[in-house]
């Protein structure tokens, strides 16, 4: 690719100065700047958009898988994402996760690996998860972009982020910071050693592009499930005489519908394959293919679908649904045998039972849990920065495991884990990688979180 050589000079100003800076206001960002400021610290949270919740509101991602064990007896993802939950509940945004146990609409009508969703309504969500915020004193820059960052003389360290702002380049200066960009932003630009998608071709997850409808009659849908059971609900049988007669264009061939919690329905039916979330090009082709997947599909729910004659599209993401792109590379990189075996590590920062879901290509491969497995966590510590944490889907570990610690309540646990730790690497002077775990899991329960 040519490039061109540009130098600007100019004075770029501190627009905050604070103790722990965030970047990415999903839902590691968001617990980890919260518990971070429950802690006594001064919290900024960076964020390009302008609300909070990433996927779960920019990019209608919902419901939030599974937070029980695999039987659906005990929530053990539990911490900031119970309290969020509750609060959201209470706000008339969301239904109690452990009281959707049976396979109906609110699953899509997946019996395994899908207990205890929670769903959710996300323009509550973006309120509650404001007034979170400001409770706890953090700090709100929005419409901020990541570009690079600086470090101390000797390497060792970030003193700061470089942000695009609506004004131009600006600088938010900390003792220390937490990546939460999904993408491993901060990481990379520090230098950090990084994975991305696999480490023989690059392939990285199929990305997709969520919409909601209403108007499904779920009466109809149910009896499909109870005379033909969860593959009916696939509506393969369906699919393949539309796509057999030039109606169905999109390359995913199985219907995934998710009932929300204001009687709407969340799509998760486009696939588009071969991008890399990292790179602008490709996620304006992912936002643009999939309103055109969304436009077939709505045609396609009116002619074939019994019980979606009248289905009526009701909005579509305003962000692209990334699945994967870089990880840190840290000391220690978890793989699927630990969740294989139901390892519980003994610096686990959260146990859950999230299956592994591999969107690959045009079919991907689903794999149900049956036990819990715990996450550890050296999987936040990245490698060459001593006052830098992960948190969410960029945290150092294998594809199959990123596959299941993908989705949210996994996420919100992680920066929940990792605002306490940044937190109380500032407290005691040490470096991330060396902070006292037992401490960090004392005050993890502390909030509710749970360990086992």
């Amino acid at each position: 690719m040519a490039s061109v050589h540009f130098s600007m000079e100019r004075d770029i100003p501190v627009i905050s100065d604070v103790d722990i800076l965030v970047v990415g206001g999903g839902p590691a960002g968001l617990a980890a700047a919260i518990s971070a400021a429950r802690q006594g610290r001064s919290v900024a949270l960076a964020e390009r958009e302008f609300c909070l919740g990433g996927t779960a509101t920019g990019s209608l991602v919902g419901p939030f898988m599974t937070c029980s064990d695999p039987d659906g007896k005990q929530q053990i993802i539990r911490g900031f994402f119970e309290e969020l939950v509750r609060r959201l509940v209470a706000a008339g945004g969301a239904e109690d996760p452990m009281s959707i146990t049976k396979c109906d609409g609110h699953s899509s009508w997946h019996v395994k690996g899908h207990n205890n969703v929670t769903p959710f309504h996300s323009e509550i969500l973006k309120v509650v998860a404001e007034e979170m915020c400001e409770e706890a004193g953090v700090q709100l820059l929005y419409g901020l972009q990541a570009m690079d960052v600086q470090k101390s003389a000797d390497g060792a360290r970030l003193t700061g982020v470089f942000f695009l702002a609506k004004e131009g380049p600006v600088f938010v200066r900390a003792k220390a910071f937490v990546d939460c960009t999904g993408d491993g932003d901060v990481a990379f630009f520090a230098g950090c050693p990084m994975m991305q998608g696999a480490t023989d071709t690059g392939e990285m997850q199929a990305a997709g592009f969520f919409f909601e409808v209403e108007g499904i009659d779920e009466e109809v849908f149910q009896k499909r499930f109870e005379k033909g059971g969860t593959d009916a609900m696939r509506y393969s049988d369906i699919i393949q005489r539309a796509a057999d007669n030039g109606d169905y264009p999109i390359p995913r061939r199985r219907m995934g519908l998710y009932k929300s919690c204001d009687g709407t329905w969340r799509a998760n039916i486009t696939r588009i394959p071969d991008v890399d979330g990292t790179k602008s090009a490709d996620l304006t082709r992912i936002v643009v293919e999939g309103r055109k997947q969304m436009t077939a599909y709505m045609k396609f729910l009116h002619k074939y679908v019994p019980g979606a004659e009248q289905t009526r599209l009701v909005r579509s993401a305003s962000m692209p649904g990334v699945r994967e792109t870089r990880r840190i590379l840290g000391s220690f990189v978890m793989n699927e045998q630990s969740i294989i075996n139901g390892e519980m590590f003994p610096d686990r920062i959260l146990i859950l039972s999230n299956s592994r879901d591999t969107h690959a290509g045009l079919i991907g491969c689903y794999i149900p849990q049956d036990r819990n497995y715990s996450l550890p966590y050296r999987i936040l510590v990245p490698q060459g920065v001593d006052n830098l944490l992960a948190a969410g889907r960029n945290v150092s570990c294998d594809r199959p495991t990123l596959a299941a610690i993908r989705v949210m309540p996994p996420c919100f646990g992680m920066g929940e884990a990792a605002g306490v730790a940044v937190s109380l690497a500032i407290e005691t002077g040490a470096a991330c990688a060396s902070i006292d775990v037992a401490e960090l899991q004392k005050r993890l329960q502390a909030q509710g979180a749970y360990l086992g």
